[in-house]
């Protein structure tokens, strides 16, 4: 009977060769509108552009790939499926033709069908989930108003959690000025993700190709003009390139020739309206150059050796919040601690702030090498916003360079509203499980008409937020504001004071309550007491300062056991020679089925070498 056992595990071992060992580690979904807005919206159909943009960034067999459409009612545009040319190809033939006519725009319904959808193909375990939604309207599953209302807040109270949950990235674009911009800015910072207001379509584009870079971050080469350098330990680099219209770029080689913008000779290129992808296997070493192309838009991602580790900058930062940024060099993933060669290099950060196609430059500093590593912390930012992080090694001959996306935001959300009577509620909701509730405290400072003030704790509420009911006397004006004295799950300390709402109420008559607006006490404010004395705060334009006692880089990646844990877990003693009727049956299947695969594969293998 063991001979049958020992022919099953053979099999199975001879099959393993056959299927492919790669797993993907990314899954991207997108919600697209389908409402007969984006008709007006999106006339060009840049959607249907920045869909295939993201299938062709996606490397192969690495990333799974999933479209739905939303209005009226959910449907599936491309069932979700390991990214390849075959993918790729039915992508193409899909989007040009889904129609966008649907009246209402039913955001929960389509949100809770993925959230029921299983996950599809070659994922590897514990890998990273991003969602992607476009739309250019709100919640309208109904003229009823009221009913709309009930729907907005079951995405917030019931879905949001379940996203939060299960790590799952909800990146939001808004297509127009008219979205629910409160709802989809608290989805994607509940979730750890970008909200970005696109203002004209094309720059949906460069919205996608940034989403996929947070997601998916890869060594790039720098730009300088027009130009960059290629060193003999780039394997393969990728050309991301904007342009407009029917205007092809020109790419120079090293050695003068016009590089073909045609599949082959260990080249493929994907060729849209607005965007060129170039991927070059073994490029030419020496200086490359590019023309008719939009550089500020433009990268060149490499799969390399020789490459740049940074520290983790979280997706969502807090207003007050320091940013710790170290950066270093490895050789084939293990990090270079020789002083020698890297007294041999020079890194520089910028910070930029990003709006649309604008980009705002913050700062440009070169970092200090401190023990094996390049660091320093920048505090300060207080500016809310989308940012990118630039890290450039310049090595003399070659260089390599990093971009990090994150985005700054206040802690809490804090307001007051009519609690009925003669009372007023004024509540702090934290945006992100970032902040560590238990450990942060609020205080409310009280302005009164008569210009006396005091302070007074905010009470901290079972349900995971901060609430205070102030009574308001007749003829009272009363200015307040919250100090938000926070700790984030990494026991990082960091303040930060709200804007400043006003109460007030005119004899017996009912309170009114107003946000008096976002001014220099809305600002983030740095203690003495939580900064490290070596770092001077500043505020915008953030100035950075080498931290004296640079910490230990995290290792980039812990080797997981969880395949051993789980190949221990099911190996049972066998304690019984003979076999059931349902082991006969599963036994004999594996058998037969794996003879007939072996069968088939030997008969081919001697057509085609026939052929």
């Amino acid at each position: 009977m063991k001979w049958l056992k020992i022919n099953t595990v053979l099999l199975a071992a001879v099959l393993s060769f056959v299927t492919p060992f790669s797993q993907a580690d990314t899954q991207f979904r997108v919600i697209v509108d389908a409402s007969g807005s984006m008709l007006i919206s999106d006339p060009d159909k840049l959607t249907s552009e920045a869909l295939r943009l993201i299938s062709n960034l996606a490397p192969e067999e690495e990333a799974t790939l999933g479209v739905w459409l939303f209005g009226e009612e959910a449907r599936v545009l491309l069932p979700e499926s390991t990214v390849n040319q075959a993918t790729k190809a039915k992508l193409s033939s899909y989007v040009n033709s889904y129609v966008t006519q649907d009246v209402k725009t039913d955001l929960e319904s389509i949100v809770k069908m993925l959230l029921e959808t299983p996950d599809s193909g070659t994922l590897e375990s514990g890998f990273n989930r991003h969602w992607i939604l476009v739309t250019d309207g709100m919640v309208d599953i109904s003229l009823d108003e009221a009913v709309n209302k009930a729907s907005r807040d079951r995405i917030i109270n019931k879905l949001t959690p379940q996203l939060e949950d299960r790590a799952i990235h909800l990146h939001t674009i808004s297509m127009t000025g008219y979205t629910d911009k409160e709802l989809l800015e608290s989805l994607s910072l509940r979730t750890n993700a970008s909200h970005t207001e696109v203002a004209i379509p094309e720059d949906l584009l460069d919205t996608f190709d940034r989403i996929f870079a947070q997601a998916a971050p890869s060594d790039e080469l720098p730009l300088d003009g027009n130009r960059f350098l290629v060193d003999d330990a780039i394997q393969e680099l990728t050309l991301v390139v904007f342009h407009d219209g029917e205007i092809q770029p020109r790419i120079i080689k090293p050695d003068g020739v016009l590089q073909p913008l045609e599949n082959g000779n260990g080249t493929s290129v994907a060729i849209s309206e607005h965007y060129t992808l170039l991927t070059i296997r073994a490029p030419l070493s020496g200086e490359w150059t590019i023309n008719n192309v939009d550089l500020e838009r433009s990268s060149v991602r490499v799969i390399t050796d020789l490459g740049l580790y940074t520290s983790d900058i979280p997706p969502v930062m807090f207003q007050g919040e320091s940013i710790d940024s170290t950066v270093g060099l490895l050789q084939k993933n293990t990090r270079i601690q020789d002083g020698k060669l890297l007294n041999l290099l020079s890194v520089e950060q910028s910070l930029v702030r990003l709006s649309g196609e604008q980009k705002e430059s913050i700062f440009s500093r070169q970092l200090v090498l401190q023990e094996g590593a390049f660091s320093q912390t920048l505090q300060g930012v207080v500016e809310p916003g989308r940012y990118e992080l630039i890290s450039v090694a310049d090595g003399k001959t070659f260089s390599r360079q990093m971009s990090q996306y994150f985005t700054v935001h206040p802690a809490i959300e804090f307001k007051g509203v009519k609690s009925g009577g003669s009372f007023v509620s004024l509540s702090a909701l934290p945006v992100n499980l970032r902040l560590d509730i238990l450990q942060s405290n609020i205080r409310l400072e009280f302005t009164y008409n008569n210009g006396t003030s005091k302070v007074e704790e905010m009470p901290l509420v079972g349900q995971g937020y901060w609430e205070m009911i102030v009574p308001v006397a007749p003829d009272d004006n009363v200015k307040v504001r919250a100090e938000l004295l926070g700790v984030d799950h990494n026991g990082e300390s960091f303040e930060y004071w709200t804007p400043v709402w006003q109460f007030s109420r005119k004899g017996n008559d009912e309170p009114v309550v107003g946000l008096v607006g976002a001014n220099d006490e809305g600002i983030a404010l740095l203690s003495a007491s939580t900064v490290d004395k070596n770092v001077m705060p500043v505020f915008l334009p953030p100035v950075i300062s080498v931290v004296d006692d640079a910490e230990e880089p995290a290792p980039l990646a812990s080797e997981s056991n969880s395949s051993d844990d789980d190949a221990s877990a099911n190996v049972a003693a066998e304690t019984d020679n003979g076999f059931s009727s349902k082991e006969w049956v599963l036994y004999a299947a594996l058998n037969i089925g794996g003879i007939v695969i072996i069968v088939a594969g030997i008969l081919l293998y001697r057509r085609l070498k026939k052929s």
